[in-house]
């Protein structure tokens, strides 16, 4: 009976399993990433979530309206007279 020689059939069973870890890896990476959640901030005594990346017009949307609420909360707390009249001290 002649013997056939194996040697090295070990490796191409390694890369398989090295493979097959990979894909379900990825896949597990790309289904996590999918199903984040996004972070929800309070402005003005409302909850708003945040989208983590910007894919459609909503996502835009919801993000300007967020901006802009803060952006008025922050103007509506400074005081702008203390800046005044340390601005009118350093002169």
């Amino acid at each position: 009976m002649k013997r056939l020689n194996q040697s090295g059939s070990h490796i191409i069973a390694l890369a398989l399993v090295v493979l097959a870890l990979g894909v379900v890896g990825f896949a597990g990476y790309k289904v996590m990433q999918r199903n984040q959640k996004s972070p929800v901030v309070t402005a003005n005594g409302t909850n708003i979530a945040i989208p983590t990346t910007i894919k459609t017009k909503t996502d835009l949307t919801v993000t300007a309206k967020s901006l802009d609420s803060a952006s008025a909360e922050l103007n509506s707390s400074i005081d702008t007279g203390s800046l005044d009249s340390s601005m009118n001290d350093l002169l």
